[in-house]
């Protein structure tokens, strides 16, 4: 190989990077080594000498009043072709020195004498050399051989104790570093557990209320509208915060299955504003859309590209002082880059620091809050944004001009030529949710959630049949024939998934079988569709999904495919 080929070999450069040696200050340890070998050998000149690109950098030198020297004009690249040692005792009878500046010039080197300094995987960093002005033909006795080797050893290992030494010292640094984040993650655990454990008591309290109000005698129609109102409302709340919840586990299992199209964002926009309207009107905000004109097509998912916007605008209103102002601005196109559109919701709310900046799209992160916690939320909705936006091939950002100064969110999508349908046509339209009178078996060793569920079938004109466990189906479930089976899959005598291969299995037509489950991860919903199930539908029950689904077993009693509403998971 030749010198220049190995002195620019990546590998060996990044070697020496990696000791973190190069232009360093001067260090005892080398120059006591240097001195000891200059009177051992009785040289002028002796250097610690260190390869790198383009350049010979010496860590420590006697007689040349330099720390470092071109490549081109360096005698000791030649050693390192060498095993150990390289020995020239006349410069000019070598033809590849004879022609050198530092030879046939200033200041006129006639002896080289250089012991190769290699790691211990035998990679060659440099070396340690002595030169003299006057030629030595005798070259180097033994004992200056030893001498040299010696000393060379000392100054490798001088090296390699100063990389396990700065190594150790990156190593605690990492240990301390790490010990930190686990203390943040701790902390981070612990302000979790009470949001949710606040979160979840907030809706809590009126439901409870609510159920009180209405086993009272004394009350009136319109008392029993508000308390169910009430239940229902604060309902929907604790089954959103749960979504949110699993759609974390998800996001972060890397088990989000997003369903594309070619939609417009604009709608997007349109159906988080209706959602978060109620919040604004609540905080007395003023919201201001400006949508680019055109079309805004992008390959996405509507339910989560509508969640997505719709944090983004519940976190400013939340963040917001009452009677503030919210503004989206949708631009596409060249205003925003080739093929891209962008989306800003910019407030005049609390406003951020710049450390709360850096973090506003990790989990459970959000700012100081109060014992009230009057903004409310679980943290995770901008990690959510950010992951979803993510997997869609956009990005996400955040700025703010610090407290008070309101708050700036930016969200840039890839377009997409539009080919398929708008994100309306993805949800499906309203005769999708009509559902026919149907015969509806239900299995829940829960009596209130059975009960609960089959008054509300019974008020949309169904027929309803109850039973709280697998014996009980097995035995009333022939003679009422029904349509469709709503069953519990942890049940107490035999599991939803055994009950379901039985119905299955028997000599009549057999119903549509609908899993309804506080189970409903994938492998659930998996093991749901391979024991017989049509549908897995995730507790507390959508109503809307149920009614999707019960309208699509009327329409096909007997079905080829397995039914696939939306699946919290």
């Amino acid at each position: 190989m030749e010198p220049t080929a190995l002195l620019a070999d990546d590998t060996r450069l990044a070697v020496l990077e990696s000791y973190g040696i190069l232009d360093t200050p001067p260090e005892k340890a080398f120059d006591d080594v240097v001195k000891l070998v200059s009177q051992l050998l009785d040289a002028p000149i002796a250097v610690v000498n260190l390869l790198a690109r383009g350049r010979q950098w010496f860590k420590s030198e006697i007689g040349l009043g330099v720390r470092e020297m071109p490549l081109d004009d360096s005698i000791c690249k030649f050693a390192l072709l060498e095993e150990s040692r390289m020995v020239v005792p006349d410069t000019l009878e070598d033809p590849r020195f004879s022609c050198n500046p530092l030879v046939s010039g200033t200041p006129g080197l006639r002896f080289y004498a250089g012991q190769v300094l290699k790691t211990r995987d035998g990679v060659p960093l440099g070396t340690l050399c002595v030169l003299d002005t006057a030629p030595r033909p005798q070259g180097l006795t033994a004992q200056q051989e030893f001498a040299l080797a010696t000393l060379a050893q000392q100054v490798m290992s001088q090296i390699e104790l100063r990389k396990a030494l700065v190594d150790q010292q990156a190593l605690i640094a990492q240990q301390a570093a790490a010990q930190e984040a686990l203390r943040q993650a701790d902390r981070k655990k612990d302000e979790f557990l009470a949001m949710l454990a606040h979160e979840l008591r907030n809706p809590l309290a009126p439901i409870t209320s609510a159920a009180a109000i209405l086993t009272n005698f004394k009350f009136d129609e319109a008392m029993v509208r508000r308390a169910s109102a009430i239940i229902s409302r604060q309902a929907s709340h604790m089954t959103s915060l749960i979504d949110d919840l699993l759609d974390v586990s998800r996001v972060t299992r890397g088990k989000v299955e997003l369903e594309l199209v070619e939609l417009d964002i604009r709608d997007v926009v349109a159906d988080a504003v209706e959602q978060v309207r109620p919040l604004v009107e609540r905080h007395g905000h003023t919201l201001d859309l400006r949508l680019a004109p055109g079309q805004a097509i992008v390959s996405g998912d509507c339910k989560r590209l509508v969640q997505v916007v719709a944090n983004m605008l519940s976190n400013a209103a939340k963040y917001t002082p009452d009677g503030g102002r919210i503004d989206v601005a949708l631009d596409i196109g060249p205003d925003t880059g080739a093929d891209t559109v962008a989306l800003t919701v910019r407030d005049n709310g609390i406003g951020m620091t710049p450390e709360l900046i850096g973090h506003a799209f990790e989990l459970f992160s959000q700012g100081a809050q109060g014992l009230d916690r009057s903004q409310g939320g679980l943290g995770i909705g901008l990690a959510l944004v950010k992951s979803l936006v993510q997997l869609h091939g956009g990005s996400v950002s955040a700025e703010s001009g610090g407290t008070g100064m309101g708050s700036t969110f930016h969200m840039t999508l890839p377009l997409a030529a539009r080919s398929t349908p708008r994100c309306e046509d993805q949800r499906g339209g309203a005769g999708e949710r009509q559902a026919p009178a149907l015969r509806v078996g239900i299995v829940d060793d829960n009596q209130d959630a059975a009960v609960t569920l089959a008054l509300f079938l019974e008020a949309n004109g169904h027929t309803v049949t109850v039973a709280h466990s697998a014996g009980a189906a097995l035995a009333g479930f022939p003679a009422f024939a029904p349509d469709v089976c709503l069953l519990d899959i942890g049940l107490p005598d035999m599991n939803g998934f055994e009950l379901a291969r039985t119905l299955h299995g028997g000599g009549a037509a057999r119903p549509v079988l609908i899993a309804v489950t506080g189970y409903a991860q994938d492998k659930d919903r998996d093991a749901a569709l391979a024991a017989g199930f049509d549908a897995l539908l995730a507790k507390p029950v959508s109503l809307d999904t149920l009614n999707a689904v019960l309208a699509r077993a009327g329409r096909r009693r007997s079905l080829a495919a397995p039914l696939t509403p939306p699946v919290p998971a």
